[in-house]
């Protein structure tokens, strides 16, 4: 299969970095120690005992980081609130949230920005997700790059396999630079198309279109999605391990400082934030598709969160605009919940 154009994805060509062994010294002490930290909550969660696929997963590395980094819509600033699988028991005192996506500020400038945007929250203290704009869908450009790594990682743990030194390198590449030749060759290891969408069913994604001709950037998505391609990284997945998910989130939280925009805008320095994100000129270099995923977890604050945009009069317009949500999101989850039965 010919490669596709980096254009039209969304990401870098390949570029293999020198100080691959510099970065990894330290690895193996802060991997141990996020596992077990993972394991340990697993199993308090879960009453005790991991599965057997789980158990028996290679242990991989992992890392840790915190960054901060910051528009007009032809659509009104319309959220919904949606209830999440857990239910709080008969007469029991729930929280009374502020809708983040919804706030008169967000409201004003969401309804006069240019383009279009959708995004959902989900608050993972109280079980509560948001969504702005719901019937909106986008293309993912690079932040099916999770996804693809996801499915990678379960098919190999299927197998009881570990990922090859090859693999793992252009995985790292692929999440951290977001090496769009790196993804290609694992899309094509993965099955492309049919293997990447028969994990997506797995995980419950009923509004995401796998690109069938091999423009994996051009798979079209939801921000609802794109919420549980992130939540299979949580403890409590049934389709990844401890460690692949402390694997795959160490390489979130290690993207390359240039890349470190979108959903840690208004995020403060020392709360940690696992992103992806995506870029891409569609038709023109004044017509951009922009994008953010990520799980902000630090200051009281541990939630989901996705953005997605497109017809963006330029790249930096789009940043904008997702960091100005993300800065919304956050103040407003900080806020006192009020309570009732």
């Amino acid at each position: 299969m010919p490669r596709t154009p980096p254009i039209l994805q969304g990401g870098r060509t390949r570029r293999r970095s020198r100080l691959r062994a510099l970065r990894r010294v330290g690895w193996p002490a802060l991997a141990l120690g996020f596992s077990v930290v993972i394991v340990l909550f697993v199993g308090v969660v879960a009453g005790g005992g991991l599965s057997s696929r789980e158990s028996k997963a290679p242990h991989r590395k992992t890392g840790l980081g915190a960054s901060t980094h910051s528009t007009h819509s032809t659509h009104s600033a319309t959220s919904t609130a949606v209830a999440t699988s857990t239910t709080a028991p008969a007469g029991a005192v729930r929280a009374v949230l502020p809708d983040p996506l919804k706030s008169k500020a967000a409201r004003r400038w969401i309804s006069s920005r240019h383009g279009e945007i959708t995004a959902a929250v989900l608050d993972l203290a109280n079980h509560r997700e948001w969504v702005l704009h719901p019937g909106e869908r986008a293309q993912t450009a690079s932040i099916i790059k999770v996804d693809i790594l996801e499915t990678l990682l379960h098919q190999t743990s299927a197998r009881g396999e570990q990922l090859t030194a090859t693999e793992d390198e252009e995985a790292e590449d692929m999440i951290e630079q977001s090496d769009d030749d790196d993804a290609t060759d694992l899309w094509n290891e993965i099955g492309g198309a049919g293997g990447i969408g028969s994990y997506n069913a797995d995980a419950g994604l009923h509004q995401t279109t796998p690109n069938t001709g091999g423009y994996w950037g051009e798979t079209t998505t939801s921000a609802v999605d794109q919420i549980k391609i992130l939540q299979q990284l949580l403890p409590g997945s049934r389709l990844l391990g401890p460690h692949d998910r402390a694997y795959e989130l160490g390489l979130m939280h290690q993207v390359d400082a240039d890349q470190r925009w979108g959903v840690t805008g208004g995020v403060p320095h020392g709360v940690s934030v696992a992103v992806k994100n995506g870029w891409v000129p569609l038709s023109s270099a004044v017509d951009w598709e922009i994008n953010s995923i990520g799980w902000i977890n630090g200051d009281r604050h541990d939630y989901l969160l996705a953005v997605l945009t497109k017809n963006d009069p330029s790249e930096g317009y789009g940043i904008a605009t997702i960091e100005r949500l993300s800065a919304d999101v956050f103040a407003a989850l900080g806020r006192p919940a009020t309570r009732s039965r």
